[in-house]
């Protein structure tokens, strides 16, 4: 359910920039992948979405931190549902970073394919030193092997960082876990502390309602026996007189 920022929550406000930013992500990787792996655009593009994956993550941290500090003034309910919209939104940052670092086999196999034909139709002719000099990109674009392994590291780290960022996830929703599974167990001993009062009370009931009924009892016996005293009485002065 969507949280709706009625009174102006700052919070709520920061949420929906996050939203806003992982939808803007989303659209410039569908750009991306639209280009050539190996023109200039799908570089830019590329980069772009790098940096911004980076202030995703670094402002869903933010949040997760102000939502510590502000959740003792949250009713529990609304606490759970922001730490729920919270693990959407880095579920989300984890699955743009695999689209960021995904690229299609085709794709790939298109530039091996450019690449090996571009070695051969110079290989002819080569000196036999020329395995010692890295090999170019085809014409139309301006990277290097170098450039294509320092972005295959980038790729690695960033890969690493959705990891790390997965991992801490699941960590909070063990942290979660188990103070639901304390809280269950302290409801549990407060049940079992209230049934044990209530025997305790219907037998204290039980006791005092017996006592109640033998001292009934008694008050009707002595009745009677006043009665009897008093015709006894009455019969003594009558024989006497």
């Amino acid at each position: 359910m969507a949280l709706i920022n009625i009174d102006g929550d700052p919070w709520l406000t920061e949420l929906d920039a996050c939203e806003n930013l992982s939808n803007d992500i989303q659209s410039q990787l569908a750009a991306r992948n639209r280009e050539n792996q190996l023109s200039r655009e799908y570089g830019v593009l590329s980069g772009t979405v790098r940096v911004r994956l980076k202030q995703l993550g670094s402002e869903l941290d933010q949040l997760t931190r102000k939502l510590g500090l502000i959740s003792n003034t949250l009713t529990s309910g609304e606490a759970e549902r922001r730490q729920r919209k919270i693990e959407a939104l880095q579920s989300k940052l984890i699955q743009l970073q695999r689209q960021f670092t995904y690229v299609e086999p085709s794709v790939a196999r298109s530039a091996l394919f450019e690449t090996g034909s571009s070695n051969r139709s110079r290989g002819a002719f080569a000196d036999d030193d020329d395995d010692d000099e890295p090999a170019l990109i085809p014409s139309q674009s301006n990277y290097t092997v170098a450039d294509l392994r320092s972005q295959q590291t980038r790729i690695l780290e960033d890969q690493n960082e959705g990891l790390e960022a997965l991992s801490q996830v699941i960590a909070r929703q063990k942290e979660l876990a188990t103070r639901i599974g304390g809280e269950v167990d302290r409801h549990n001993d407060i049940l079992d502390d209230l049934a044990q009062t209530m025997e305790t009370t219907d037998g204290r009931i039980n006791r005092e309602t017996h006592q109640i009924g033998t001292i009934t009892t008694q008050d009707s016996t002595w009745g009677y026996w006043i009665v009897i005293g008093l015709l006894f009485v009455a019969i003594v002065l009558t024989g006497i007189f």
